[in-house]
């Protein structure tokens, strides 16, 4: 088996029990979009701006039955599964760290009899998504711990890195190639009050992309403010009017960031993000 494939909750389906092998794993390079415009009186285009498409993927399988009524029942089965209504993540086991995310069946495929049991085709799949993602999360352990999967080639250091800092100044490490922005990836910030005030000022800042989060406001201490995507949450409330409704987002490598004295934890849970 060269691929996993997995339900939309990151269930693992179990294609052999079927009868269905699968031979290689293609993924298309990066697709992308330039928005360009002429220029009057000048040879060329000028690029406004370029996005990256989906990706699109091949997976290759045999179909081995026991007999010519269970080679219906299997193909049958293939249809079942891979119908393009549902999306699912796929998984190459050769870099059994990352995932493809938001899969669905891109086209029509064709089974080739090679007997009467046996049949051969090829599944043109897409996600809507320009990278893969990283399996594990910074909320996850980095050891080798079997429920977490990281691998060589996830740009991740020699040295151990925390994701959960008490320090006033401090070191996170993006190992993926693309920026996390909490505006177009899942990001919570999970920030600690140190005290117990009617009004006190919060603030945290990533000083390498010169972004600030602040709060202003009642706290008490150890009360948890989740900086979830654009919003601000205490107890699963919003409490975003009492921000500067700031953005935290994370340049691939290290970013240098900093908290004030009314914070005294700062925890990150992300996943990284892979060309």
């Amino acid at each position: 088996m060269r691929v996993d494939f997995y339900t939309s909750d990151f269930k693992l389906i179990d294609i052999k029990k079927l009868g269905v092998e699968t031979n290689d794993f293609i993924v298309s390079s990066p697709s992308p979009q330039h928005e360009r415009e002429a220029v009057k009186g000048q040879h060329g285009t000028n690029t406004l701006g370029t996005t990256l498409d989906g990706r699109t993927m091949r997976v290759s399988f045999y179909i081995i039955a026991y007999d010519i009524y269970d080679y219906y029942l299997t193909r049958n089965a293939v249809y079942r599964l891979f119908n393009g209504l549902d999306f699912i993540y796929i998984v190459d086991r050769r870099e059994p760290g990352k995932r493809w995310a938001k899969v669905r069946v891109n086209s029509s495929y064709e089974m080739t009899k090679v007997n009467t049991v046996t049949s051969t085709f090829e599944i043109e799949f897409m996600s809507d998504y320009a990278f893969s993602e990283s399996i594990g999360t910074t909320g996850d352990s980095f050891t080798d711990d079997d429920d977490v999967i990281w691998q060589y080639g996830q740009g991740l250091p020699d040295e151990p890195v925390s994701y959960e800092q008490t320090a006033a100044s401090f070191q996170y490490y993006n190992a993926g190639d693309i920026a996390i922005d909490p505006r177009k990836y899942p990001l919570q910030i999970e920030v600690t009050a140190a005290q117990t005030s009617d009004d006190i000022y919060l603030n945290l800042s990533n000083l390498t992309t010169g972004e600030d989060w602040t709060y202003r406001g009642p706290t008490i201490a150890g009360q948890k403010y989740i900086l979830d995507g654009v919003q601000t949450l205490l107890g699963g409330a919003s409490v975003s009017m009492k921000t500067n409704f700031g953005l935290i987002s994370l340049k691939p490598g290290y970013n240098n960031i900093s908290r004030n004295s009314g914070i005294s934890k700062v925890k990150f849970i992300n996943r990284f993000y892979y060309f």
